[in-house]
Formats: C-alpha cells, sequence, structure tokens
C-alpha cells in the first residue's frame, strides 16, 4: 500500500515507507488469531465506535490510525475497512502488476502455498487487477505482502523514471546525467496556494460540476519544469500555427498523487479510462466531462484527486486506439503530430505519448457533491484558504 505523505514534503522517504509497512505488518500479524476467528463465524467487522454505539465492549482488537494528513488517514481507513470486511475474495487494482517480473510471480506463487490463497492476474484495456480468494485470515496476510511488493515495483519504476528524465537533461544541455544520490536532493514540493481570482473562478468550475473544492496545492519540481520548458521552446520552433500549450486535466488515484509530482505524469499513474485514442496520457479540457466520468468509475471514493496542468498539445491529429506514438504529418513524413484526441474540429479530449509534455501544476483535492443539477448556476466562494485548511 501506498502511504504518500503530505503538503510541503521533499522528495520520497523509502526508510519512512519501509518502517510503517513493518509496523503494520506486526501490528495484523499479533491480532491473526481474532482474523480466523472472524472468518470461521463469518461475524461483520465493526469498528471500536461501532461497538460502543451498540452497547457492545470493545475488548476485541482494534486498530487506532494517527497522522497529521486527514487525506492519507481516509484513504488509511478505506483501504483496511476494505481489507478486513472481504469475505472470500480481495481485488488490487494497479498497473504496476504489468512490471512484475520473475522475482515478483514467485512471490505470488509461494504466497498461494505459505498463505493457503489463489491469486488470479486478469488485464484487460482499462484495469490490471490482482484477484485473491481464500479464507479471511489468509487473504489479509497476502494481501499486506502484495501490496508490500508493489510499493517496492512502484519505486523502483519511479527511480527509472527519475534517472530517464536526468538523461534527458543531460542530452538537451550537455550536463552528465545525476547520480542516485544526487538525484534525491532533487526536491519537488506541494504547498498551498494564495486564494487569487483564478483560482477562485477555477473553484467554482468544480463545483458547477458536482465536486466540492477541499484543498488545492501549487506543485513545484525543478527538474521536470526544467525539461518541460526545454521541450516547449523545441515544439515552438517548429510549430507556429497551433497553440503550443493548453490548461488541462487529469484524475489521478489518491495513492498516485506523490509520485506524479515527483516524476511527471505517466499512463500508470491516472485514472483507469478506455483508450480509444491510443496507448498514451490522457488530460481533458471539460471538467463537467471530468465529474461525469469520475462519478460513474469512482462513485465509492471519498476523495477526488484532480491535476490542473500545462500539456504540451501543439500539432494534433484524430486518435486511434492502436496509436501508441503520434502519426506523421503526413503519409512518409518523418516528422509527426505533437499528441492526438477525439475531435480534430472541436477536441476536448487529448493524448500525449510522453511524459516530458505535461507539466503538474495544481493538485485539487475534492469531494462528491450530492445530489448535483448541472443546470444550476454555481453558488458563492464560501470560507477562504489559510495555511492549506480546508474550505469552511
Amino acid at each position: 500500500m501506498d502511504f504518500p505523505k503530505g503538503a510541503g514534503t521533499a522528495a520520497y522517504d523509502e526508510k519512512s515507507e519501509m518502517e510503517t509497512y513493518k509496523a503494520f505488518s506486526t501490528e495484523m500479524e499479533r491480532h491473526k488469531f481474532q482474523l480466523q476467528i472472524l472468518s470461521n463465524n463469518g461475524a461483520p467487522w465493526k469498528t471500536r465506535e461501532e461497538k460502543q454505539e451498540n452497547g457492545l465492549k470493545a475488548k476485541s482488537s482494534a486498530i487506532d490510525l494517527m497522522g497529521s494528513h486527514w487525506e492519507q488517514m481516509n484513504e488509511a481507513e478505506k483501504w483496511i475497512k476494505r481489507l478486513l470486511t472481504c469475505q472470500d475474495k480481495h481485488v488490487i487494482e494497479n498497473k504496476h502488476i504489468l512490471y512484475l517480473g520473475k522475482k515478483e510471480h514467485d512471490i505470488l506463487s509461494q504466497l498461494q502455498n505459505t498463505s493457503r490463497v489463489s491469486i488470479e492476474e486478469i488485464i484487460d484495456q482499462e484495469k490490471t487487477i490482482l484477484e485473491i480468494k481464500g479464507a479471511q485470515a489468509d487473504i489479509v496476510e497476502a494481501v499486506i505482502n502484495i501490496e508490500h511488493m508493489l510499493c517496492e515495483v512502484q519505486e523502483k519504476m519511479a527511480r527509472e523514471k527519475e534517472q530517464a528524465l536526468w538523461n534527458l537533461l543531460g542530452q538537451w544541455t550537455g550536463q552528465q546525467p545525476k547520480t542516485q544520490d544526487e538525484m534525491k536532493k532533487n526536491k519537488f514540493l506541494k504547498h498551498p496556494t494564495h486564494l487569487t481570482q483564478e483560482i477562485q473562478d477555477r473553484m467554482k468550475q468544480f463545483e458547477y460540476c458536482g465536486l466540492q473544492v477541499i484543498k488545492v496545492e501549487k506543485v513545484d519540481n525543478e527538474a521536470l519544469m526544467a525539461a518541460f520548458q526545454k521541450k516547449k521552446k523545441m515544439m515552438e520552433g517548429r510549430n507556429q500555427r497551433e497553440p503550443t500549450s493548453r490548461r488541462l486535466f487529469q484524475q489521478v488515484p489518491q495513492q498516485f498523487c506523490e509520485v506524479v509530482c515527483r516524476v511527471g505524469f505517466q499512463r500508470m499513474y491516472s485514472a483507469p479510462c478506455d483508450p480509444k485514442y491510443g496507448a498514451g496520457i490522457y488530460f481533458t479540457k471539460n471538467l463537467k466531462n471530468l465529474a461525469y466520468q469520475v462519478k460513474k468509475t469512482s462513485a465509492t471514493d471519498n476523495l477526488i484527486c484532480v491535476f490542473e496542468a500545462e500539456v504540451l498539445t501543439g500539432s494534433f491529429c484524430q486518435g486511434h486506439e492502436l496509436n501508441i506514438v503520434p502519426p506523421p504529418l503526413s503519409p512518409g513524413d518523418i516528422n509527426s503530430h505533437d499528441s492526438v484526441v477525439d475531435n480534430v474540429s472541436s477536441p476536448e479530449t487529448f493524448v500525449i505519448f510522453s511524459g516530458v509534455q505535461a507539466m503538474p501544476q495544481y493538485l485539487w483535492t475534492c469531494t462528491h457533491v450530492w445530489p448535483q443539477d448541472y443546470s444550476l448556476k454555481p453558488q458563492p466562494l464560501r470560507g477562504k484558504f489559510s495555511s492549506g485548511s480546508s474550505v469552511d
């Protein structure tokens, strides 16, 4: 499980991640006996508060979550409840499953024997999942090990993306690529933004589309910005007709927000979607469509994370599901388009095929607004931001 850090935190802290995992695993192992009893008698899992409300003594095991950032606390609680209330099946959806190698598959095979569970890998165009079946206590043990393994794969992939970013900067600037130790010094920041008129107007757009903004953070990443600006300059030099960049949006699962701030947008970090315009990185300029898609696919999520980004769309053409790179400007041309779209005459969905072409600017954390009538006009802005606090 990914335990991201809060606003203003710098580079990814692998040591802290491992310590969190070990502590959680130890605590879960202590309570494995109670979980086995729960699995055998089929009794529903209750929180300490629910037991107290029902007049029951809270003598059985409980998990107390403590932290300074309520977003991560919310996600952790949701994950634990989903894990502990599963009956005979648990599903892990994570695109890093695609990058499991022989070592990881050997671990999965071993878990099937040691944890007495069955594990099935299911991959289609929209989702990549592992389906774990067995007794509840056995599922809990297997899932914790699998989530830890996926954390390690995610960190490995992030480091490879960082190395690729520095290699690219080295080619463009003549500087030598940085070592792993030097790359760790490259810090990204997420910090509260000032409530400017532009931010207020954007908040009203979110509310109008049924998403209540609870926090907005500015994203800064020196290395990512340097690569983005170099790419932008190159595109501006050869494209004089189309606007080089646009402000677009992308929903990202909360567990991947930190790594997007760290290495930029990647296909594996975005929310699942139908890749009908190509195997690229999808953005939209229409918040209303994004909100509709969120409610259709993420109706149970308490938090909705949306990045606002400057995206280098440049020259574009009609997208196709077989696209893995932008098509050539014309048949036989060595030069290619910069992106593809859903509709050339009136594009709303843009697809790029290189993460360097998008720079995250703001991270909007939202909740659903139920019910929502899109015909209603936006309500006046309530409350204000102060040092990253919630909107009252």
